[in-house]
């Protein structure tokens, strides 16, 4: 009776040992799932407290100092010239100097009082109003004139802040990937990364876009030529004897074709003609018989 006691004590003993071990083993993992959740909120809550510390950083810079600003300049710009060729050929040089370059450019001649021409040019920032008040000394009169100017510093300030956000959780994914120990945090761990690094050069692109749109700016310039057309003398009226020469072949001609067509009326109804002609005689015989007849009784 006591060996069935001690047994069953030990089978019981037994029991609570591999299920102290199995719970060991699962709260094991858990805990590294929790751990690895509550140090990705914590990475993100402090990359976004950064984020904001350094935007009203750069905030504060950018309103302090007006050079640091970033505007995007456009302009556009409506000239009269004298030769709408040459100053075509002087903006092109002057923009080359400049370090700029020449986008688009069109020319159109649609009457002979004007012609027509447009250039989209790229041209460094620092030397936009310099060169525009340059092209308007080309031209006769500047018909229209446009400037407008577009300021993204802060946006580009919060994309700064943004992309030093998630390059630092980019950071501690990568370290919480180098730490995982089971397949499916690691998984998780690896496309969460992928989608912060899809984030980043997303926002890297855009801030580029800025940086090329702020240090070039955008100049339309469109030119017209307007010709004063003189009329001339017509050839063909101020030469007398060449029109009378030909009116007297026209005469000719007409007269040629008169007869021609009448040669052609005539020996093309031929059969016509003779048929007409023997009853005419015959009817003429007729008459000058019976004519003579009634002279004869009235005798």
């Amino acid at each position: 009776m006591k060996r069935l006691w001690k047994g069953m004590v030990l089978l019981f003993l037994a029991m609570i040992f591999l299920t102290a071990c199995s719970s060991n083993s699962e709260s094991s993992k858990s805990s590294d799932s929790a751990k690895y959740e509550a140090t990705e909120k914590m990475a993100l809550n402090h990359s976004t407290e950064e984020g904001k510390v350094g935007e009203t950083k750069e905030d504060k810079q950018a309103t302090a100092s007006s050079q640091s600003r970033m505007v995007i300049y456009n302009a556009t710009l409506d000239m009269e010239v004298k030769k709408i060729t040459q100053v075509q050929e002087q903006i092109t040089q002057m923009v080359k100097q400049l370090g700029g370059y020449i986008v688009e450019q069109n020319m159109s001649q649609n009457t002979e009082e004007r012609k027509d021409s447009s250039l989209t040019i790229r041209i460094p920032q620092e030397q936009f109003h310099s060169f525009l008040n340059k092209v308007k000394k080309l031209g006769v009169k500047t018909e229209h004139q446009n400037i407008s100017g577009q300021d993204v510093t802060e946006e580009y300030v919060d994309l700064t802040s943004r992309l030093k956000a998630k390059q630092l959780v980019e950071k501690r994914l990568t370290t919480f990937m180098n730490e995982a120990k089971d397949t499916k945090t690691l998984l998780e761990i690896s496309n969460e990364l992928a989608k912060v690094q899809e984030e980043i050069e997303t926002i890297q692109g855009q801030m580029k876009y800025l940086e090329n749109q702020t240090s070039l700016s955008t100049v339309t310039i469109n030119l017209f030529e307007k010709t004063v057309v003189v009329p001339g003398f017509d050839n063909d009226k101020k030469n007398t004897w060449d029109q009378t020469k030909k009116q007297f072949m026209n005469s000719i001609n007409y007269i040629a074709a008169f007869f021609s067509g009448l040669f052609i009326l005539i020996i093309g109804n031929i059969p016509i003609l003779a048929i007409l002609a023997l009853i005419g005689g015959i009817s003429y015989i007729v008459w000058r018989r019976v004519k003579k007849k009634i002279n004869h009784k009235d005798e």
